[in-house]
């Protein structure tokens, strides 16, 4: 029995009792009735827009889960298929934590760290000692 079902049944006992609704007992069973009346209706619309709403966030999750499918690479076809730009010179660097391949640029080398994107691990460079040896 929907709560929209139950207030029905207590307003047909209600009116079955024949409660004189000019008198201070009847006029508040009539007014608990009305209350009870309007939130029925608003918690059915309100189950109603629920359900509507769980059904579109369900059709997102699918297209979601699509466009993951479609666009975000395997971690075997990473490598074959991220290439670098030959024009551009480029380090590549392994994340110890993860084993995630990052390539560097030399402006990236520069600012000293950077978060692997995979695991978010940040990872510092030191390049002092590579300027030490460029002097010698």
């Amino acid at each position: 029995m929907t709560v929209t079902e139950r207030v029905a049944y207590l307003k047909g006992l209600f009116e079955g009792l024949e409660i004189d609704t000019e008198k201070k007992e009847g006029k508040l069973l009539s007014g608990v009735l009305s209350a009870l009346d309007e939130l029925a209706e608003a918690v059915t619309t309100l189950k109603q827009q629920n359900e509507e709403l769980l059904d579109e966030l369900d059709d997102v999750y699918e297209e979601l889960s699509a466009i993951t499918e479609d666009f975000l690479l395997d971690d075997d076809d990473t490598e074959d298929e991220i290439a670098p730009d030959p024009d551009q010179d480029l380090y590549q660097v392994v994340c110890p934590t993860c084993g995630e391949i990052i390539y560097l640029d030399q402006d990236m080398l520069g600012a000293g760290s950077i978060v692997c994107n995979a695991c978010g691990e940040e990872l510092e460079f030191d390049l002092s000692e590579l300027d030490n040896e460029e002097e010698v």
